[in-house]
C-alpha cells in the first residue's frame, strides 16, 4: 500500500478514535463505573417498585454493553494504527491476504478480509444454533429417562396458570377439569406398578 493510502487511512482511524473517545468520555461522565443507587440518587431500591427498577437495571445494563462495545472498537482502532507504524497495515490477519479497499473505506480498522469473516461467522453460527435450540433437549420422553426433565418442569409451572386456562378462553366454558397439558398424568409416578405401592 502507497504512502498517500496509509496516509488517508490513518486521518480516517484518528478520526474514528477521537469520536470513540468522545463518547467514552461522555460515558465516563454519566457515571457508567458508579454504583447504580448513587447515580440514580435512590438510597435504597426498597421503595421502588420492582417494575421500575428492572427497567432502571436494564437500561444499565444496556450502557454498560455499549461502553464495552465502544471499548473493544476503540482497541480495534489503536491496534490497526499500530499496524500502520509497523507497515503490515492492510494485510488480513489469518490469510495474509491484501484487505480490499472498499472494506478498509468502510471499516478502516478491519482485521480480516471478506473471504475470512465469512468463514468466522460461519463456524460462530454452528455453535450458536445449538446453544439456541438446548431446551428441546430436556424433553426426553422418547428416551428411557425416568428423572425430572424439561416436561415434569413445564407441567410444575403450568398448574399455577397458562394461557389456555379457562379465565384465559373466550366464550362460556362447560368444563373446569384441569386446564395445564397432560393434566390426567398421574404426578410422581412412571409405571402402573409406583402407584400401586402408593395406594397402600
Amino acid at each position: 500500500m502507497n504512502r498517500e493510502k496509509l496516509m488517508h487511512y490513518r486521518k480516517l482511524l484518528e478520526n474514528e478514535r477521537r469520536e470513540l473517545q468522545s463518547t467514552i468520555q461522555s460515558f465516563k461522565d454519566q457515571g457508567i463505573h458508579e454504583n447504580m443507587n448513587d447515580v440514580t440518587g435512590e438510597l435504597s431500591a426498597y421503595d421502588q417498585h420492582p417494575a421500575d427498577y428492572g427497567s432502571q437495571m436494564f437500561e444499565r445494563e444496556k450502557d454498560i454493553g455499549l461502553f464495552q462495545s465502544l471499548e473493544n472498537q476503540l482497541n480495534l482502532v489503536d491496534q490497526a494504527l499500530a499496524k500502520i507504524e509497523q507497515g503490515n497495515y492492510g494485510t488480513c490477519e489469518q490469510c495474509k491476504k491484501p484487505i480490499s479497499e472498499a472494506r478498509l473505506n468502510v471499516l478502516p480498522y478491519a482485521q480480516l478480509c471478506v473471504e475470512c469473516k465469512r468463514e468466522e461467522e460461519a463456524r460462530a453460527g454452528v455453535d450458536e444454533g445449538v446453544r439456541k435450540l438446548s431446551f428441546r433437549r430436556s424433553f426426553r420422553d422418547d428416551s428411557d429417562f425416568v428423572g425430572f426433565d424439561g416436561e415434569d418442569a413445564w407441567q410444575a409451572v403450568a398448574r399455577f396458570g397458562t394461557a389456555n386456562n379457562p379465565q384465559d378462553l373466550l366464550g362460556e366454558i362447560d368444563y373446569f377439569g384441569d386446564g395445564y397439558p397432560d393434566a390426567d398424568d398421574e404426578q410422581g409416578i412412571v409405571e402402573d406398578l409406583e402407584d400401586i405401592l402408593r395406594d397402600r
